[in-house]
C-alpha cells in the first residue's frame, strides 16, 4: 500500500480507503446497498487494516457503519484515520448545519466511533452559497480548538459545488464523486484548482455503484427497493453498464475493478479514493490496485476519449460544456 498526504493536514492517508457507507446496512427508504452481515464487515475492515489501509471514510447517517470502524479499531485508535460527516439527521431530510446540531452529531459519532476525536470532520452534501458558513466555520474552529478535530473537509454532492469550498481557506479535502464514468471534477478543474491550493481530493464512488467491476458487466440490473441503484432510471444503469463493458477494453489484463482505481490514483491531486468495501474478497482485490503502476498517458487518454464521445452515460445529470 502507498500512502499520500491529505491535501496540507499533515495527515498521511492510504491511497486507497475504504468507503464505509455499504457496511452500514439496511436504511430507511432505497438509500443503502441493502443488508449486511457484521461478522465479514468486521472481517473485511480488519483484512483491510492488515492490506496497510488506514483511511475509513463513514458518516452518521450510514447506518451501523460507525459503530463497526470503531468496535473494530478501538485498539488501533492511533493507527487509523477516521474521517465521518455532519448535515443529515436521516437520509432524505432536511439537513441542519446549526451550532446545535454539528456539536451534538460529533457527540453521536464520538460515541459510536470510542473515540475522543475525528482525524477528518466534513460537512456532508452542504449548499454552501445559502448556508451561514461563518457561524458553521467558527463552531467547527472551536471544536478543532478543543483538540476534537483534526482537521476539517467538505464532502459534495456536485463536482460544482466543490468549487465553492476553496475561498474559505480551513477545509483540507474535497470528496467528491470521480471515477471513469464520472470525469465532471475533471470537466469542471476542480481537481486542476484543488492541487494548486493543496486541497486534497478524495475520490468517491470510483467504481461508480459496483458498474466498474468485473461482475458489473453482466449484473442484473433489477435491484431490490432497499438498494439505492433501484431509484436511477433504467436508461441510466444500462449507459453505466455499456460503459464498463467499453471501458474493460483499455487495460483487458486488469480486472476492471482495480483499472478504475489505477485511473483515480493517476489524477494529479488525488490523495485516495474511497470504494466500498463489504467483503473480505472485495479489499482483496481492490488493495491490489496500489501495487500496478500507474496508467499510461495513451491510456488516460482512452478513457477520456471513451468518457467524451459517451455523453448517455449521465442521462440525468448532463456533463457542463467542454
Amino acid at each position: 500500500m502507498k500512502y499520500r498526504p491529505l491535501g496540507a493536514s499533515g495527515i498521511i492517508v492510504s491511497e486507497i480507503g475504504f468507503g464505509g457507507w455499504g457496511i452500514g446496512g439496511v436504511t430507511p427508504g432505497p438509500t443503502s446497498y441493502g443488508p449486511t452481515d457484521d461478522n465479514e464487515s468486521r472481517r473485511a475492515l480488519e483484512t483491510a487494516f492488515d492490506k496497510g489501509i488506514n483511511y475509513y471514510d463513514t458518516a452518521s447517517v450510514y447506518g451501523k457503519s460507525e459503530e463497526l470502524i470503531g468496535k473494530t479499531f478501538r485498539d488501533k485508535r492511533d493507527q487509523v484515520v477516521i474521517g465521518t460527516k455532519v448535515g443529515f439527521l436521516e437520509h432524505h431530510t432536511p439537513q441542519d448545519f446549526s451550532q446545535k446540531n454539528i456539536v451534538a452529531t460529533l457527540e453521536k459519532s464520538l460515541n459510536n466511533l470510542g473515540t475522543d476525536y475525528i482525524d477528518l470532520y466534513q460537512l456532508h452534501n452542504p449548499d454552501i452559497p445559502n448556508l451561514p458558513m461563518d457561524e458553521i466555520i467558527d463552531t467547527l474552529n472551536g471544536l478543532k480548538t478543543r483538540g476534537l478535530i483534526r482537521a476539517l473537509g467538505v464532502s459534495v454532492k456536485h463536482p460544482n459545488h466543490g468549487l465553492t469550498v476553496f475561498k474559505y481557506g480551513i477545509f483540507s479535502s474535497i470528496q467528491a464523486n470521480l471515477s471513469m464514468i464520472d470525469q465532471r471534477a475533471i470537466d469542471n478543474n476542480l481537481m486542476e484548482l484543488a492541487e494548486e491550493q493543496s486541497v486534497g481530493v478524495i475520490g468517491r464512488t470510483p467504481l461508480n455503484f459496483g458498474f466498474l467491476t468485473d461482475n458489473g458487466k453482466t449484473m442484473s440490473l433489477d435491484f431490490s427497493p432497499q438498494d439505492h441503484r433501484s431509484v436511477w432510471p433504467m436508461k441510466q444503469r444500462e449507459a453505466w453498464q455499456k460503459a464498463a463493458r467499453l471501458l474493460s477494453e483499455v487495460a483487458p489484463e486488469y480486472p476492471l475493478a482495480q483499472l478504475a482505481l489505477c485511473y483515480c490514483l493517476s489524477i494529479a491531486g488525488v490523495s485516495t479514493v474511497i470504494p466500498g468495501l463489504l467483503t473480505v474478497n472485495d479489499v482483496l482485490e481492490n488493495t491490489l490496485a496500489s501495487s500496478l503502476p500507474r496508467l499510461s498517458p495513451d491510456q488516460m487518454d482512452q478513457i477520456r476519449q471513451i468518457y467524451n464521445e459517451n455523453d448517455q452515460f449521465f442521462v440525468q445529470q448532463p456533463r457542463p460544456p467542454q
